[in-house]
């Protein structure tokens, strides 16, 4: 399970300026003090070399206090270009009518694995987002390797902490997953705008 954190951020700010390292600091409704971040990794090559400033127009409280402050661990993903179906109404008007409609979006996803919190999410299309110029760019087979790195120091450190673990043990990027088992439908959204 992960914490799904996007409707009580207020503002924040990540910065992957350095290669192998994410920074930042995200400021929730209810909180004094920031959740600083402090993650081995990189940001998908759409944001790697970037800092990347994101605000929610509407935040609620409700986050609990079980978030660490300080979310030290591995970079899961961190893109500002996940496509997602975005709903064209709201979620309880979804479930309550017919109306079923939605239409393709990016959406921000900002994804970790915290020492103190295990996976810990923010995906919305719904923030406001400014992007700094790169320090530096990354291709796709760097960032390929480098999850795949942020994936076994991730597991290393599992076992660390909790001893050896036991079956097949593995991250599965399941964006690949579904690349692979998609049988050429939902493709359109490449063609759009």
């Amino acid at each position: 399970m992960a914490w799904s954190i996007e409707e009580h951020l207020v503002h924040g700010e990540i910065e992957n300026r350095t290669r192998g390292r994410v920074t930042g600091a995200l400021w929730f409704l209810g909180r004094s003090e920031p959740v600083r971040l402090d993650l081995r990794g990189d940001c998908a090559p759409d944001l790697a070399g970037c800092t990347l400033a994101f605000e929610n127009p509407e935040p609620r409280a409700g986050l609990r206090d079980e978030i660490a402050a300080d979310q030290r661990g591995h970079v899961g993903i961190i893109t500002a270009s996940q496509r997602v179906k975005d709903l064209d109404c709201s979620i309880d008007e979804f479930l309550r009518t017919d109306n079923k409609s939605w239409h393709w979006a990016n959406a921000l996803c900002l994804e970790w694995f915290s020492i103190r919190n295990g996976r810990v999410v923010i995906q919305t299309t719904k923030y406001k987002l400014r992007v700094s110029a790169p320090a530096w760019t990354m291709t796709d087979e760097e960032y390929r390797i480098s999850r795949q790195a942020s994936a076994a120091d991730y597991l290393a450190d599992m076992e660390k902490m909790y001893g050896p673990l036991t079956g097949d043990a593995r991250f599965i990027d399941l964006n690949e997953l579904l690349r692979e088992d998609d049988g050429g439908e939902g493709e359109e959204w490449k063609k759009a705008e």
